[in-house]
């Protein structure tokens, strides 16, 4: 990538670009939606005074509107799906890397500027945000647009041109950045310290600069003013506590992410791409061979300023802790800083390629390439596992087309705590009634009421729970459903717990859904009914209840003579030679322990339900269901023909 190869220069950045496109392009819908995309779909389909009134007050959404303003623009144009919401992303995460590019040439040279952008093109972290429908990849691309506009107004400044036009952009792209996400802000202090340290004494270029924050500042000063009002109400924290572990976490955000790496070599990573950067941030040529020239000399103090950007926000962030404990509330809020760092790598690595293509050996040249060669690729590794098991968000989409399949329309679903509804009816097509009822719960909040209601309404309660961690730390509302109704199923998609109450377990007559049979046992109860929804399952999970298949299978038993002791049946799935390769589990909560067979009643059915639990290394055929009954001593209860168990029906474990 040097002087020579006039024509890379032409078509390498046009590659990055293209590279970056088919990056955030593919498996854009691999991911459902989680909360947060969610409810940017909830604004965009509010009316605008809506959007207008939640966000420039920050009530019930503590973000600022123009994303979603523009997002309720652009769904009018381009529809509701996944690709719709996330495709502006897709496209803002691209002209990031254009963007930088020229950032960088400008200041750095072409050299750093090529691998900047294939950095910023390739980074897990940036990838990951242009494929989520939220404002993060909107945010870092205004910052960047602002730090341009800064730079070229100090040029301007320099070479005795007109500064004012870009000053006006500064200001443009500040309050846009504020409009967009507050902590945009972050990057200010850093251009007005780095103006501070290079220009010591007051000149006209500093009134410009306060001058243009001034006007970008009465131009948000609504959202400022609420932004102070609500900033305490979490309550202070401490800048120093954590601060060490709240640094790793970026770096390790920044460099690989969600990758599903082992600890040891992801920390190998993280270390790697950090001292790349740390050397970008020294002369190293001055240092070692007290030579100046290379990268790094198209702009005054340019590694300062790098330093600047990258350090400044966090200082600032930590401080804000004084005021709001959550100020560090996760990595996606300093999204501004990613690119610098990465610029600060590609400098890091450019120097170190300089230095060893100094030495006149081949090893040396070699190991020159192989310096600015190895944060590509170390930025590549840790991407594929972005669309992995491991990596995944919130499984809404997942989660609502099991319960379309599986509920039924007289069933309920109930989503706890209520706000987290919003990616549930995004993605919901069945036919049962949804419930949203709690917000939060507390000690002493009665449950009886609002749940009584619904359990008596219908057979069977879905209860979705997500982030009750929050809103119902005890596990209130699935503790009450627990203690009096039988446990049918339950699913953990990522970021969500899915179990199936049932209260009409015990009823008069088997339903019509019920494949109706008479299994008569040497006891007094007999299987009179069964259901399984799916008879085509794999052996393995990735998903609900990894790494284990399930199969769910619904009975129905009836009492044939009063019992004398306690009966508990099970359920397993064999081969045709008799080999055990799935067992149903056994519950606490299963209706034969809730209602014990002793108090059963002549005139009723009772529903139970199984989870059979597969061997993950079954191998793909045909199988068969098979039901039996123990006593209350453990032991196998026989058939009346004397068969130890009676076959339900078949089912097929597909690759």
């Amino acid at each position: 990538m040097r002087g020579g190869h006039g024509k890379a220069y032409t078509w390498l950045p046009v590659m990055f670009i293209g590279l970056a496109f088919a990056v955030r392009a593919q498996n854009l819908t691999y991911h459902s939606f989680w909360f947060d995309e969610a409810m940017s779909v909830h604004w965009a389909r509010s009316d605008v005074s809506r959007i207008l009134h939640v966000s420039m007050n920050l009530v019930e959404d503590r973000l600022p509107p123009l994303y979603y303003l523009l997002l309720h623009g652009w769904r009018l144009v381009f529809g509701d799906s996944e690709v719709a919401f996330r495709l502006p992303s897709v496209l803002l995460g691209v002209l990031l890397v254009a963007v930088m590019y020229r950032l960088v040439r400008n200041a750095l040279g072409k050299q750093v500027a090529l691998l900047s952008g294939g950095l910023i093109a390739l980074n897990p972290f940036l990838v990951w945000y242009s494929q989520e429908a939220r404002m993060y990849a909107l945010a870092v691309f205004v910052a960047a647009c602002t730090t341009w506009s800064f730079l070229a107004a100090l040029r301007a400044f320099e070479r005795g041109g007109a500064t004012l036009p870009h000053w006006v952009a500064y200001s443009i792209c500040v309050m846009i950045g504020l409009y967009t996400h507050l902590y945009t802000a972050l990057l200010v202090p850093a251009h007005g310290l780095y103006l501070l340290l290079t220009r010591p004494r007051f000149s006209r270029i500093g009134l410009y600069f306060l001058s243009s924050l001034v006007v970008a500042a009465l131009l948000v000063s609504p959202l400022l003013s609420a932004a102070v009002r609500v900033s305490g109400e979490a309550g202070p924290g401490d800048p120093l506590e954590g601060l060490a572990d709240r640094l790793w976490t970026l770096l390790r955000g920044f460099t690989v992410w969600k990758a599903p790496l082992a600890s040891l070599w992801a920390d190998v990573v993280v270390v790697i791409m950090g001292l790349f950067a740390f050397i970008g941030l020294i002369p190293l040529r001055t240092v070692l061979l007290g030579r100046r020239g290379g990268p790094g000399t198209k702009f005054p103090a340019i590694r300062l300023f790098i330093a600047l950007l990258l350090l400044v926000p966090l200082a600032v962030a930590s401080l804000l802790l004084l005021r709001n404990r959550l100020a560090f509330f996760g990595e996606r809020y300093f999204i501004v800083i990613v690119p610098w760092f990465l610029v600060a790598i590609a400098l890091g690595a450019t120097q170190l390629g300089d230095l060893a293509r100094l030495r006149s050996a081949l090893l040396w040249r070699w190991a020159g390439r192989g310096c600015i060669a190895l944060p590509l690729v170390l930025s590549v590794v840790p991407l594929p596992g972005q669309w992995s098991p491991p990596a995944r968000k919130e499984g809404w989409r997942e989660a609502a087309a099991y319960l379309a399949a599986h509920s039924r329309p007289e069933e309920a679903v109930l989503i706890h705590p209520d706000w987290v509804r919003y990616p549930l009816q995004y993605y919901w097509r069945g036919g049962g009634q949804t419930y949203a009822v709690f917000s939060s719960v507390e000690a002493h909040h009665d449950l009886d009421g609002p749940l009584s209601v619904i359990s008596m309404r219908h057979p069977v309660v879905w209860l979705v729970e997500s982030h009750v961690e929050m809103a119902d730390p005890q596990r209130r509302v699935n503790a009450w459903l627990a203690e009096r109704y039988p446990l049918a199923t339950e699913l953990y998609p990522p970021g969500l717990a899915v179990r199936a109450y049932v209260p009409g377990y015990r009823t008069s007559r088997l339903p019509d859904f019920a494949q109706s049979i008479s299994v008569a046992f040497r006891s007094c109860v007999r299987l009179i009914g069964y259901f399984v929804p799916d008879v085509q399952v794999r052996a393995t999970d990735d998903l609900f209840h990894p790494p284990s298949g399930w199969i769910h299978v619904v009975t129905y038993w009836r009492r044939d003579e009063p019992c004398d002791q306690n009966y508990t049946p099970f359920v397993h799935m064999v081969d045709p030679i008799g080999q055990v390769w799935g067992a149903s589990l056994e519950r606490a909560q299963n209706a034969f322990y809730l209602y014990p067979t002793v108090h059963w009643r002549a005139d009723e059915v009772v529903r139970a339900d199984f989870d059979v639990n597969l061997n993950p290394v079954t191998p793909t055929g045909e199988y068969l269901l098979v039901v039996g009954l123990r006593d209350s001593a453990g032991e196998q209860v026989p058939l009346v023909d004397g068969s130890p168990q009676k076959t339900l029906t078949e089912v097929w474990i597909v690759p």
